[in-house]
């Protein structure tokens, strides 16, 4: 008779009206409790309590039995509430439901501290007898580690270690730390950090560069449930209004983070993505050469609307961890910067030198004779293709047997093999295919998504595999064991599979290995990962709640890498859309799903441009958009040009309805215009990536050595030159050599270029330009303004690579 779901489906973004909100309140929140009951229903209320005293609070009638009952501000406390409705003589109870309201704590002077030779560790005290504990130490050269922990420091004797960390943390290294009346000074290799005794501000400088600093307060804030759970903790990064910041992963829309608030959660939003990602880091720099990295998986949200950073950490119950750890970063440069914490959390892996060709991919390519048909096309235009993704291949059952695939099913432990199949309908000869795409050059990658699908017909293997997954706890829970089911939109109600479960990994890949060792495939395209919802979602090694959502991406991620890797030794990739801290170790990554439009095309350079800010190198976008009508020529040949330099040049489109074929190739682009510019213009970038493939594999490996991006901001790789070359910041270097300039407003027929410090010279008419200057240049249809910089020592290679260009 009452529908009531306090958290809803735990969507950040999308509240129901039978939930609660706030959900996870604090001191001082006014609450609305929504419901639902029949609509029959003529009156409704809710009953509050707390330490035996009831609220009856009046629930006003929405529609069709819809009620909301507001609540006006609630001191912190533990409550419990009932939902209580009339309907003619009947009366109804909701189950009573637990509600937690959490009250604000702080610290804000120093009892006393205690050195060692890694760092300094302080009792913090604040009013209400709050009490913490911090922790300073180093942990890599130029950055400072600071851990605060909430609570009383436990007992100790005198000769123990500090209460925040006895004795050396993993990673931390030596360093000096001096005490004097105004507080505390540590000194390591790259920093000088000064704690204020009388403040509590930090300051963490780079010897010799007084511009290199990042303040923090570590005058703590956070907000403690009632049985001393932390619900979130707050951090504040003082900062300099003027100074401009970068960065938090992949972020689609105008450069930098200034004037807004930002969510740090893995999230799908499906196109148009705005300050949404699927590829989010809390992690952030400035064009100063400072950074900080927050050690968390909880979501974070990054206010920097105003001259300080105002950062939350958590939110939701059990999603914030009780110790929270930050690692302030001060460098030479900004991409020294991104290095640094490149080497906190791990080095940019490289791709095999086949995935820096042209790719080609269509949803709608779902059977043999479609798929085969595009292969054959692109040999038959001279149009170089190294990478053919298949997405519509499986059944979607299994995810790893092909569509029309006839089998004996096996038992939910036992996997199928090729002999074990009879192939047909739709593809009758999988081994043919890959073989014949070998055979011409072309690597073949096939799409995967991490869940065992809920069917609505029996399908034999389907259900074996899900009763021994279920049976042997391979997938997602829910703090009380039942099985988490997708509460997302994609593949609702689907079991997800639970990486971190090594037994897990070993049965979901072995039923996927034959697509390795049998038939040869290179890679697997490893999509979704966005769609864990849920507060009491618990993974096989531990991973609880909303920290569990941002963490699995990667996780998932990370264990398909391993997995191609090992099967094609070495000579593989996944190509994914999703991930967190770390996704620069598992490459290759895309921008997600985008419309067919110019802005599109815009905000998906400046995504590239910010994932590699945190290291993520080895990305790309779907040319010219996957969604929508065939893009317009204009469109097609200019995001073309782009993707030439850009480290993964891909076209996709998506499966459609429509009656008339929307494939992105550069023959149906022609085709369905009648016009054979989007032809040869593809032909002829396609054709000059071949010729640029030792260049970029060359500087692949050459930046992930120094911890960089291909793609870079030249507003952050000469921060002296900031704000004149922010005045053109579509523009980028790809690798160490090549300044691209994309030309995105339709119609353009010259381009305002700014050139970077030093000498340029045109790649295509190898004319020298002094830097530090706006620069006019033209920008037909089939080029695209690309500078070399002329101490290159590949500059007459790269020339002679532009010469051999021909719009054929």
């Amino acid at each position: 008779m009452i529908e009531h779901r306090p958290f809803g489906i735990d969507d950040p973004y999308k509240h129901l009206v039978d939930e609660r909100s706030p959900r996870d309140p604090e001191a001082g929140d006014a609450l609305q409790i929504g419901f639902r009951t029949a609509a029959s229903a003529s009156e409704a209320w809710l009953t509050l309590e707390r330490d035996g005293t009831r609220e009856r609070h009046e629930a006003q009638s929405l529609a069709d039995g819809t009620w909301v009952a507001l609540v006006e501000a609630l001191e912190a406390g533990t409550y419990s509430y009932t939902i209580h409705a009339r309907d003619g003589a009947e009366e109804y109870t909701s189950a009573r439901f637990g509600l937690e309201v959490a009250r604000a704590r702080r610290v804000d002077r120093a009892l006393h501290g205690q050195i060692d030779p890694h760092g300094l560790s302080l009792e913090l005290a604040g009013p209400d007898g709050a009490r913490a504990a911090l922790r300073l130490g180093v942990s890599a050269p130029g950055v400072a580690r600071v851990e605060l922990v909430p609570g009383p420091a436990p007992s100790r004797t005198d000769d123990e270690a500090s209460p925040a960390a006895r004795g050396a943390r993993a990673g931390d290294r030596p360093c000096v730390v001096s005490a004097d009346a105004d507080g505390w000074t540590l000194r390591a290799e790259g920093l000088e950090a000064r704690l204020d005794a009388a403040t509590l501000e930090l300051s963490v400088t780079r010897p010799g560069r007084t511009t290199a600093s990042v303040r923090v307060s570590v005058a703590a804030c956070w907000f403690e449930l009632p049985d001393g759970r932390v619900l979130r903790h707050h951090l504040t990064v003082r900062s300099d209004p003027s100074e401009s910041l970068y960065g938090l992963g992949e972020r689609f829309g105008a450069p930098g983070l200034r004037g807004r608030t930002w969510d740090v959660r893995v999230y799908e939003e499906y196109k148009e993505q705005g300050q949404r990602t699927y590829l989010p880091m809390p992690f952030f720099l400035s064009q100063r050469g400072w950074g900080v990295w927050l050690e968390t998986d909880a979501p974070a949200r990054v206010d920097a609307r105003g001259g300080d950073v105002e950062i939350d950490v958590g939110g939701a119950a059990g999603a914030a961890a009780t110790t929270l750890v930050a690692h302030l970063i001060v460098a030479d440069a900004p991409y020294d910067v991104t290095a640094a914490f490149v080497g906190l959390t791990g080095a940019i892996a490289l791709p095999p030198r086949w995935a820096l060709g042209p790719w080609m991919s269509a949803n709608t390519w779902n059977d043999q004779a479609t798929t085969m048909a595009a292969v054959r096309r692109t040999i038959a235009e001279d149009v170089p293709a190294t990478v053919l993704v298949i997405e519509a291949w499986s059944d979607e059952a299994t995810f790893y047997a092909f569509n029309d695939a006839a089998y004996d099913p096996v038992a939910g432990a036992e996997r199928l093999r090729l002999a074990d199949m009879r192939f047909g309908g739709r593809w009758p000869d999988p081994k043919g295919m890959v073989d014949e795409c070998h055979d011409a050059g072309v690597r073949v990658v096939l799409w995967q998504i991490p869940v065992l699908r809920t069917l609505h017909a029996p399908h034999a293997q389907h259900d074996a595999d899900v009763a021994h997954a279920l049976e042997r706890g391979y997938v997602i829970h829910h703090g009380d064991g039942t099985p988490y089911r997708n509460a997302g939109w994609w593949f609702t109600d689907a079991l997800v599979f639970d990486p971190t479960n090594p037994d897990a990994r070993g049965w979901w890949f072995d039923k996927r290995r034959y697509l390795f060792d049998e038939l040869g495939i290179d890679g697997m395209k490893t999509d979704g990962g966005e769609h864990l919802w849920g507060r009491d979602l618990v993974a096989w090694n531990g991973q609880r709640g909303t920290e569990l959502v941002n963490r699995y991406a990667q996780a998932y991620v990370e264990a398909y890498h391993d997995f191609v890797r090992e099967a094609t030794g070495g000579d593989g990739l996944t190509f994914s859309r999703a991930g967190y801290v770390g996704a620069q170790r598992t490459p290759a990554h895309w921008a997600g799903d985008e419309n067919s439009t110019w802005s599109a095309f815009r905000v998906s350079i400046q995504a590239g441009l910010s994932a590699g800010l945190a290291g993520v190198s080895i990305w790309g976008w779907d040319i010219a958009g996957f969604s929508g009508e065939v893009p317009s020529v204009e469109l097609y040949a200019r995001s073309t040009a782009m993707a030439c330099f850009c480290p993964i040049m891909q076209y996709h489109s998506e499966l459609h309805q429509a009656s008339e074929c929307r494939d992105r190739t550069p023959w149906n682009v022609a085709e369905r215009h009648a016009d054979p510019r989007a032809l040869a213009i593809y032909r002829a970038y396609a054709l000059l990536r071949m010729r640029l493939i030792d260049y970029l594999a060359e500087e692949a490996s050459a930046l992930a050595a120094q911890g960089q991006p291909l793609m870079r901001m030249p507003a952050l790789v000469w921060p002296e030159a900031h704000d004149a070359l922010q005045g053109d910041a579509d523009s980028y270097l790809f690798g160490r050599d090549l300044l691209v300039c994309p030309v995105l407003e339709k119609g353009a027929e010259a381009r305002p270029v700014r050139l970077p410090p030093g000498s340029w010279v045109d790649l295509w008419s190898g004319a020298r330009f002094d830097g530090e200057r706006w620069l006019v240049v033209p920008a037909p249809l089939e080029r695209i303004p690309v500078f070399v910089r002329a101490e290159s020592p590949r500059l007459g290679d790269l020339l002679a690579a532009a010469r051999g260009f021909e719009a054929r």
